[in-house]
């Protein structure tokens, strides 16, 4: 079996059809998913890129701290089972992240560096980057493993200016006319009409994606490769776009528009169904299904990695109900399927999963809620520091289905 996964920085969850959004036209991503399997409660374990792919090469989560020297990266490990591995990047800081040197061949592709929309989509970053993905998917011969990382939605914003202006009602102002992606905190009495230009200069940046990942998709399918290859499109981390006073790329905070991102992937096993789960899934996860995967080895099972496929075939399996992210300055959060707790300065507390976007902290009317859930998080990360399989104490009712 051959592996290619579609790693996407800052992939807002809000802007794709399969995962619910009604604005932003995504089809081919949506025709994905119809073929796929969507993990709708898919969050990173941290914003910290050399974090992340730590949890994604070698499934050690962002909590678990020093364990210990890591067994093998993925690369390193499929490679050895004769997969060839490719990694594909704008991005010169993960070419070089530890693990990356096991893939058989690095491409660095072009960095994301223009200052005004283009005008066709062949001359977009991101029309050029997937170009050179394509040909080398056409060239790829024996069992492959392909891993694209693309920076290009949180660095520059070319789509032409007509992707963007679509979503622009009549008596809109017209949307930006550069390319440039706005990073910065906005004031109280700013010009609502900014984050409606940014919103649409990003469904824009969005809706090229979905163009470039359909003609992937359709040189996948003339190559002959469909029903040998495991396909993944990976939010690598969200966007902000004002959901929290805040627009553009950032690390500063576990807010949900950043950490909670989308997840399809494509399985050609037997009994894979086309369906999607409501279970905690976290980067490991994916660590330890591309093993079974490529390697035909069954990873370790522990508390924050976990094979998906027997998800993906609706097997009967034990799952988690609680999951952990670790933030800057020894910021953490957890996650249980009724509530979303930060902790840091102070907790910030919100109802899962109705409040989607954090915008109603219950903190100060349930302290009772996140103290327990504080210990909880606590437990979990000692847990984690162990290498613990499970042994982590059951939910309460209201943990676990919120209040009445």
């Amino acid at each position: 079996m051959n592996g290619i996964c579609l790693c996407i920085d800052r992939l807002h969850a809000g802007f794709v059809g399969a995962c619910g959004s009604t604005w932003v036209q995504t089809p081919a991503m949506d025709r994905l998913a119809a073929d796929g399997f969507v993990f709708d409660q898919f969050l990173v374990d941290s914003l910290d890129v050399t974090s992340l792919y730590r949890s994604y090469w070698y499934g050690r989560h962002a909590l678990e701290g020093d364990t210990g020297e890591p067994a093998g990266a993925l690369p390193a490990t499929v490679g050895d089972r004769g997969v060839r591995a490719v990694l594909m990047t704008d991005d010169p800081v993960v070419a070089s992240l530890e693990g990356a040197e096991g893939f058989g061949e690095r491409i660095l592709l072009p960095e994301p560096r223009k200052i005004e929309p283009s005008r066709s989509v062949e001359g977009t970053h991101l029309g050029r980057v997937f170009a050179q993905i394509i040909q080398r998917l056409e060239s790829a011969d024996g069992p492959f493993f392909l891993w694209c990382h693309l920076s290009s939605l949180g660095r520059v914003w070319d789509a032409p200016w007509e992707m963007r202006s679509r979503y622009a009602e009549a008596d809109d102002p017209d949307p930006p006319d550069d390319a440039a992606v706005p990073c910065r905190r906005m004031d109280d009495d700013e010009d609502p009409d900014l984050l409606l230009g940014a919103a649409q200069a990003y469904a824009g940046q969005v809706t090229l994606l979905d163009l470039c990942l359909g003609a992937f998709s359709d040189a996948l399918a003339e190559a002959g490769r469909e029903n040998d290859t495991a396909l993944a499109l990976v939010g690598l981390r969200g966007l902000a776009l004002g959901e929290h006073r805040y627009v553009g790329p950032t690390e500063d905070r576990l807010d949900g528009e950043l950490v909670h991102v989308p997840l399809i992937l494509r399985v050609p096993v037997p009994d894979a169904a086309s369906a999607r789960s409501q279970q905690f899934v976290q980067p490991p996860d994916l660590h330890a299904t591309w093993l079974r995967l490529l390697a035909e080895r069954p990873s370790t099972r522990r508390l924050a990695a976990a094979d998906l496929v027997p998800l993906i075939r609706d097997d009967l399996v034990p799952w988690r109900d609680r999951i952990g992210l670790r933030g800057p300055e020894g910021r953490c959060a957890l996650r249980t399927p009724a509530w979303y707790l930060t902790t840091g300065s102070r907790y910030q507390l919100f109802a899962k999963p109705d409040d989607r976007w954090e915008i109603n902290d219950l903190a100060d009317r349930r302290p009772d809620v996140a103290e327990k859930l504080a210990e909880m998080l606590a437990d979990y990360q000692s847990k984690l520091s162990l290498a613990a399989v499970d042994g982590l104490p059951p939910l309460d009712d209201v943990l676990r289905l919120g209040l009445e």
